[in-house]
């Protein structure tokens, strides 16, 4: 039984070792891994002003730069790059004016994240526009869907009561998509209200923070009214239309327009993640040109959620539509696509890059910065995945030890083949150090029919990929030669 003591300083893993006189490997030797120590480098990446953008394209006429937050990570906090790159994409994703291409941005989300084979995927998918009407929670007793004049409608049940309550509320069963999408729903009926107070009637089409999801309707409180048009009249029965940002009503300057029930150029409201931006919108006499109404500041990733309240039993609201994020908790439904205003989502596919600094990119785990690298990728949905493992995550699974210049009896299913695999060590620690020994050494036959004389050694560590580590300092690995 012979003792051997390799170390190296190598930052990619690498073993390799020399000696001043020959080691004698007798015929039909056998090698184990005693114990290896190792400490893999914290894989420190800065975002700054050299390295902080990445250029995408999601469809022709729309080349797009989001910009990263500055700030350094490493194994420890790399899954805010990934939360801060699809946050940047998502609030560079969205919709200006009907006549661009990039009506197929209504419902489209970026996700950033580790995938199951441990390598980076910055994907996105579009959620589907349709009216998903089994998805609102509704009190069975005060709200109901019919259909009126040909069109679905929801509407409050008779003898509701005109007052402040939110009691008579629909609620969406999940959150919208963060990269561009809305809550939409057009005026079916706009009755008289006079001498009643105006946000004792009418309905509020909006937007919440809170997971409404998990409430029933008559708990819905004006505080979770975040984002919201109410489409209203006044005390002297003037229709107007109030805005709500967080629980606060202001009167808008746009006046509602009302031409009968059911009527098609009646107004449609509209409450929308664009960008970075909440904005709600009017269309009114089938006019595809959106009126704002207001805009507020959104917070890149926050779930904003649908919904519907009736005060009063004066108006209906027809043809509501939204699209739920592709990566919530609602299967996604039938596309609806309508000739009307509002500006309707397109599906289509789109001319597909990315593109990130060098840094990133390598950081990251892709070859080559841009993907693809020539050209683009002519699809609906794409998801980018990286070459190679994420180095952040090589601690999650174990490490490979390749023998290079002797031959041994080992096999990998990965590869399909015979491999000259001298063991495989489980992970490291949290903090990236391996210490590995083992009290029961395996040992692995050499297969040498004739005598060998060493005087050097080569071994690598490897992911189990066989892609290349990065280590830290100094890395000693014991191997016993077994050459009774």
């Amino acid at each position: 039984m012979k003792l051997i003591r390799l170390v190296t300083e190598d930052s990619t893993g690498l073993f390799n070792n020399t000696f001043n006189e020959d080691l004698l490997v007798k015929p039909n030797s056998k090698l184990a891994l005693q114990s290896l120590s190792i400490e893999t480098l914290n894989n420190v990446i800065d975002i700054d002003s050299s390295n902080d953008e990445i250029q995408f394209q999601v469809s022709n006429g729309f080349l797009k730069t989001a910009r990263l937050s500055h700030a350094s990570y490493n194994r420890n906090n790399y899954n805010d790059l990934l939360i801060d790159i699809q946050n940047a994409l998502n609030n560079e994703t969205g919709y200006l004016d009907p006549t661009d291409v990039i009506r197929r941005n209504f419902g489209l989300e970026w996700k950033s994240e580790i995938d199951t084979n441990k390598k980076v995927s910055v994907a996105y998918e579009i959620g589907v526009n349709g009216d998903y009407e089994d998805k609102f929670n509704i009190p069975a007793d005060k709200l109901e869907f019919v259909t009126s004049l040909g069109r679905r409608v929801l509407r409050p049940q008779a003898g509701q009561p005109n007052n402040t309550d939110n009691d008579r509320s629909a609620l969406f069963d999940t959150f919208i998509s963060r990269g561009c999408s809305f809550i939409r729903g057009r005026t079916h009926k706009y009755g008289n209200t006079l001498g009643l107070g105006q946000r004792s009637n009418g309905y509020i089409v909006g937007l919440s923070k809170t997971n409404i999801t998990a409430l029933q309707p008559n708990e819905i409180t004006d505080a979770m009214i975040n984002y919201a048009i109410h489409v209203t009249c006044t005390n002297a029965n003037v229709r107007r239309y109030y805005y709500i940002i967080d629980g606060v009503s202001t009167i808008s300057g746009t006046l509602p327009n009302f031409n009968g029930d059911g009527d098609v150029n009646n107004d449609y409201q509209e409450v929308m993640i664009n960008f970075n931006k909440v904005t709600a919108n009017v269309y009114q006499n089938g006019d595809p040109i959106p009126i704002p109404i207001f805009e507020a500041a959104y917070t890149a990733g926050e779930k904003l959620y649908p919904f519907i309240i009736f005060r009063g039993t004066n108006c209906e609201i027809n043809s509501i539509r939204t699209i739920p994020s592709p990566y919530g908790a609602v299967t996604q439904g039938s596309e609806i696509s309508e000739l009307a205003a509002p500006p309707q989502p397109q599906r289509n596919a789109g001319d597909n890059f990315i593109e990130f600094s060098q840094s990133l990119g390598e950081f990251l785990g892709f070859q080559n910065p841009r993907r693809p690298q020539n050209g683009f990728i002519n699809a609906v949905e794409v998801n980018y995945t990286a070459g190679t493992l994420f180095e952040a995550t090589d601690i999650a699974d174990a490490f490979v030890i390749e023998l290079l210049n002797l031959r041994c009896e080992s096999y990998d299913g990965l590869k399909q083949q015979r491999k000259n695999i001298l063991a495989v060590v489980p992970k490291s620690n949290q903090g990236g150090e391996l210490i590995y020994e083992t009290n029961t050494p395996f040992f692995i036959d050499l297969n040498n029919a004739k005598e060998i004389l060493l005087r050097n050694i080569k071994i690598r560590v490897v992911r189990p990929d066989y892609s290349e580590i990065r280590l830290l300092g100094t890395a000693t690995m014991v191997l016993l030669l077994d050459d009774k």
